[in-house]
């Protein structure tokens, strides 16, 4: 069977929720830091977005050298915020797992979907596919995604690379060498500076020029594993799997007909979420917390949670959904919501006898 695998990376993930949530900086060069506390400027740029990349801000870059870049420019620096940006980034991949027949997230922002199964050797499919899942993002969270198209994983991956942001780029399995053929060597996935540079003193300028290199000759001067890792690259040779891992929590999100504060109407939907979420517990699974996701009308989201008696059935815990319900109101008076959802985590697998059974649970 022909694979047809997509690699889905997130746009500057980090900016870009930031200018989701904050209308202000948008237009405006957006710097997302891990500061260490030492001092003000101590710590490191996370991510940046693409209006801070065309002043030379990149993530890795330390925070000094970054505001040095950004001096007399109208800039915006801010904390980076994991527990927000895991929320978005799950709502995202839960997404994304429902349009794969294999799905393996690789980061908080980036994930590969293997669409074999439905769409084999047929990259029209795979390319609706595609066109599907950046329309949902953009609508559900209104950032953009970028999209690679490829024979594997690592064709994808380059070709999610050739334009960005929000792009999609598709390449056929016959379509590999020349797609790969004039790339830098240091544009190759997974080959670093030093390595382009050894690559260099020995004439070795492209992908095409690895290609064509003697695997002896290259043997003789990188050892034959990293050798053969340098000529798969270049010839975009990967075999390796979309791996199916165990989740850890499963959640279902969904927009409201109208933005509401009814906590009827809402409660209605959370049933309607509950009834969902079974089919992916199919009995066979049991959670032990719950957790209410809204999101209102400004786009701020907020969790709560409560640990209840283990279950396997999400309807049966529609009680204690109706109290956050109402213990967000309580604590939120007047706010309203355009889209909720539900978690359950603390999961635990029943009858089941091997590993490989239990990620069967997901391959549907």
């Amino acid at each position: 069977m022909e694979r047809v695998i997509l690699h889905v990376d997130l746009d500057a993930f980090y900016a870009s929720v930031e200018e989701l949530r904050r209308p202000e900086i948008r237009g405006k060069p957006v710097v997302v830091c891990v500061y260490s506390g030492r001092t003000e400027d101590s710590g490191a740029v996370a991510t940046s977005n693409y209006l801070a990349r065309e002043l030379g801000i990149k993530s890795g870059m330390p925070i000094a050298f970054a505001k040095r870049a950004a001096k007399g420019k109208d800039i915006v620096f801010l904390p980076v915020d994991m527990e927000h940006y895991r929320e978005v980034s799950e709502r995202i991949m839960n997404l994304l797992e429902e349009h794969a027949d294999r799905f393996q997230q690789v980061s908080i922002d980036e994930a590969y979907l293997d669409v074999s199964d439905g769409c084999t050797g047929n990259y029209p499919c795979a390319e609706k596919i595609a066109q599907e899942i950046k329309g949902e993002i953009k609508e559900q969270e209104g950032i953009t995604c970028s999209v690679g198209i490829g024979p594997n994983k690592y064709v994808s991956k380059m070709a999610g690379k050739r334009r960005k942001p929000d792009g999609l780029t598709v390449v056929r399995a016959e379509e590999v060498a020349d797609f790969l053929k004039d790339l830098p060597a240091g544009k190759l996935h997974g080959i670093g500076g030093k390595t382009e540079e050894e690559l260099n003193t020995l004439g070795i300028k492209t992908a095409a020029d690895i290609a064509a290199y003697s695997l002896t000759s290259l043997e003789k001067e990188f050892g034959k594993n990293k050798a053969k890792l340098l000529h798969d690259k270049a010839l975009g040779i990967d075999d390796s799997p979309v791996e199916q891992k165990d989740k850890q929590q499963l959640s279902r999100i969904a927009t409201l007909k109208e933005d509401t504060d009814d906590t009827d109407k809402i409660f209605k939907k959370i049933s309607e979420l509950c009834s969902d979420m079974n089919k992916k517990l199919q009995n066979k699974i049991a959670f032990r917390t719950i957790s209410l996701i809204t999101i209102d009308t400004h786009l701020q989201t907020q969790t709560r949670s409560e640990t209840i008696p283990e279950a396997d059935d999400a309807c049966s815990v529609l009680p204690s959904y109706r109290t956050l319900i109402d213990r967000f109101f309580s604590e939120n008076p007047g706010k309203m919501l355009r889209r909720v959802g539900i978690r359950v985590s603390g999961l635990s697998y029943k009858d089941v006898k091997d590993k490989k059974e239990q990620k069967s649970l997901f391959d549907y």
